[in-house]
């Protein structure tokens, strides 16, 4: 059968109703692929920028973790490690991968590093701060074995990569330094290293690790002369390998410049003459026509010379032209400095027997020519034409300022050898031939002299002698005419030795009615330091507004005085402010001089302590008018009264000035403690930090001696006791006469 025609019609006929269906289809898949189309892009897109803008929100939530660290906050150190969750998926992604690894490493290594910070500045706890060594030390190998970046400026102000070493230079940690001396690659975390055995007072810790060091051979200069000048205060054969190190050195700085700059070698010669004595062997001889650093520490090295050669018998030729050297530079160097001027006549005086009252008085009052009489800076002779003892002035008669400076700029002279020198000026003052204005001038020469002996006898411990040195000749000193000054110098020398008590007695029975304003500051600035000292903080605090006020009038009083009087007030009015705010207690007057700026901090407080410049004496801080050095006060003034979580922050913000430590390092010491309120962690490992930057520019016996007494000043006897074996240790190597320029070259 045929099938029969359908009137439906089928599909490619052309129909109009076929084409209406066709059109209906394409109608709603067209829409349809347009946006499985879109959503696919969407997707691609999102699979490809979500990473990247987690990344970027990681990026910033935990920069903003970073600096909350140092921004007011409770003691809890927050935890920034869980922002490493922002870059877990993204550092998995090609195209996220570097990004993502490189700020994780950066996260990881601040956390580390701020953890450390933390047990020394946030909440300083020294077991804390060994247990937050393992943490920066991982860090540190992971940066070394990923990106090896140098410098950290992603997440926050750029620093320097993690370094165990350095984190504990830079934070004073001495027992991480201790700890593995031979770990440590930079010379310059080798030379804090050393430089942290001898603050402990530990010279065998020091031999130990610098012989550790010699073996390695150092090739920087710096490095090699410290653990060089440390073998040569050991037994003979560690000196002679003192000797070998420091030869190296005399002779490349005698023959090398590096890029136009050459390093003078004066102060290493003086340790390593002093180093062959004690090793027995003859010194190298001293470079002939160097091409580049100049033998310089003349006077150190002339004053070393004659006392080498008058130890050694039948030297007697050697001595005689020591001597001679000594009276040519005494007569022909008009611009010596006064101090230096002073112990090589005490040199001359206390070992040339043959030396006549004319010669003397000729020594300690040269001629002057035209050029001596060129005027001075307010029309003065320039230099002691008509001047008393060659201006042999000992400076300030207070305890604090008789502590040692460091290196080798004068020559250095033990107390016995000064005494029996200004004796020997006294007693060529008398003779009879002498002018009267030649007899004043070594009479005043004696009594300088005696008070420099004084200063010396009181370092080295002995306050007896040092007594007796003030009783006999003192009366010839212009300095300690008045009935005050004569006080001060006896309570330096016991305050130095020890006897505070005693010290503090003769400050208290003197009458200041007739001593001048400078002298009246002077007296009751040490009396006030020696109260805080024995617990009496609240007449301390009384004792130091006095102080501070007879300081301001003794500086109006005198605006026209020389440029070294000027200086003088300036160092004493900077003491006597900072030594008032830091024992300013309630009921005990304001803390700041009348005139201060307000005591108020700003919004932003990295920026609250302002830059002063103390470093530098001759900076604009010591010219009246100067209005930074005020602001700093005011600063700090504030800053101990504010409410713990500040504080913290402020003392983050310190820790960022430092640097700039005054001339005053007890009251400075004792103010930075403020800080740190009750039960907010260890004061020490909080100083250890704060000051490590400011530690280099003071001599080691200064340092220890500063800490010990901010203890005292803050009641703390336990660490007290242990600055002061510290300053004990110290004391006993640098009075050693055999030892004592290799002392003072490494800062003792």
């Amino acid at each position: 059968m045929r099938a029969q025609p359908t009137t439906r019609p089928r599909e490619g006929d052309g129909s109009l109703l076929h084409r209406g269906a066709s059109a209906a289809r394409r109608s709603w898949r067209r829409p349809l692929a347009l946006v499985l189309a879109t959503a696919a892009v969407a997707l691609i897109a999102f699979t490809l920028l979500a990473p990247v803008a987690v990344v970027f929100a990681g990026r910033r939530s935990a920069a903003a973790c970073l600096a909350s660290l140092e921004a007011p906050r409770g003691p809890a150190l927050p935890d920034c490690r869980t922002e490493l969750r922002w870059f877990a998926l993204p550092s998995r992604l090609p195209w996220t991968y570097r990004t993502a690894s490189t700020l994780a490493e950066e996260l990881g290594a601040r956390t580390a590093v701020a953890g450390y910070i933390d047990a020394a500045v946030g909440r300083p706890d020294r077991a804390a701060l060994a247990g937050a060594t393992g943490a920066v030390a991982t860090a540190e190998a992971t940066v070394a074995a990923g990106s090896r970046r140098i410098t950290l400026d992603e997440l926050g102000p750029a620093s320097g990569a993690p370094s165990l070493a350095r984190e504990a230079a830079r934070l004073g940690d001495r027992r991480t330094l201790l700890a593995q001396p031979e770990r440590w690659p930079d010379w310059h975390v080798r030379v804090h290293t050393l430089r942290a055995a001898l603050t402990e007072g530990d010279l065998q810790r020091a031999l130990a690790i610098a012989t550790g060091y010699a073996g390695m051979d150092p090739r920087d200069e710096d490095l090699r002369a410290t653990v060089g000048a440390i073998l040569c205060l050991g037994t003979s054969a560690e000196a002679k390998r003192g000797v070998e190190l420091l030869t190296l050195i005399q002779d490349d700085r005698a023959s090398k410049r590096h890029a136009g700059m050459a390093r003078n070698w004066g102060e290493i010669r003086a340790v390593l003459v002093a180093c062959a004595a004690r090793a027995g062997v003859e010194p190298p001889p001293m470079p002939e026509d160097p091409e580049a650093g100049l033998a310089d520490a003349v006077e150190a090295r002339l004053a070393q010379r004659a006392r080498l050669a008058a130890a050694r018998e039948g030297a007697d030729e050697a001595k005689r032209r020591a001597l001679r050297a000594i009276r040519d530079l005494l007569v022909s160097a008009a611009a010596l400095d006064a101090e230096a001027r002073g112990k090589l006549l005490a040199v001359v005086l206390a070992e040339d027997g043959a030396l006549d009252a004319t010669e003397a008085a000729a020594l300690a009052r040269p001629e002057a020519d035209e050029a001596d009489l060129a005027a001075g800076a307010d029309g003065a002779p320039a230099r002691g034409a008509t001047g008393a003892a060659l201006a042999l002035r000992a400076g300030s008669l207070r305890a604090l300022d008789w502590l040692p400076e460091r290196g080798l700029a004068r020559p250095v002279i033990a107390g016995a050898a000064l005494a029996r020198a200004a004796a020997r000026a006294a007693e060529l003052a008398a003779a009879p031939q002498l002018p009267p204005s030649e007899g004043d001038a070594l009479r005043a020469a004696a009594g300088s002299l005696a008070l420099q002996a004084a200063r010396e006898l009181a370092l080295e411990g002995d306050a007896p002698r040092a007594i007796d040195a003030l009783d006999r000749l003192g009366a010839l000193a212009p300095e300690l005419a008045p009935e005050a000054a004569r006080a001060l110098a006896r309570s330096s020398a016991w305050t130095l030795a020890g006897d505070r008590a005693r010290a503090l007695d003769l400050v208290d029975r003197v009458d200041l009615a007739a001593a001048p304003p400078a002298l009246r500051a002077a007296v009751l600035l040490q009396r006030a330091e020696l109260l805080a000292s024995l617990g009496r903080r609240l007449d301390a605090a009384r004792a130091a507004v006095l102080a501070d006020e007879e300081a301001a009038a003794a500086r109006a009083a005198r605006p026209g005085d020389a440029p070294s009087e000027r200086a003088a007030l300036a160092l004493l009015d900077a003491r006597a402010r900072w030594t008032r705010l830091a024992l300013a207690l309630p009921g005990s007057g304001s803390p700041l001089r009348q005139g201060s700026p307000p005591a108020l901090l700003p919004a932003d407080l990295s920026a609250a302590f302002p830059w002063v410049g103390f470093a530098h004496l001759d900076a604009p801080w010591a010219r009246d008018g100067q209005q930074a050095f005020s602001r700093a006060l005011a600063a700090w003034s504030a800053a101990r009264e504010a409410p713990p979580p500040t504080r913290r922050a402020l003392r983050y913000a310190a820790l960022r000035r430092r640097g700039d430590a005054p001339p005053a390092l007890v009251p400075y010491a004792a103010l930075s403690a403020q800080l740190l309120g009750e039960g907010e962690g260890d004061t020490e490992v909080w100083l250890d930090a704060f000051l490590a930057l400011d530690a280099p520019r003071f001599s080691l016996r200064h340092t220890a001696f500063a800490r010990a007494e901010a203890a005292r000043w803050r009641g703390d006897e336990g660490s007290a006791a242990a600055w002061h074996r510290r300053y004990e240790a110290l004391r006993a190597v640098a009075s050693d006469p055999a030892r004592a320029e290799i002392a003072r070259y490494l800062g003792f």
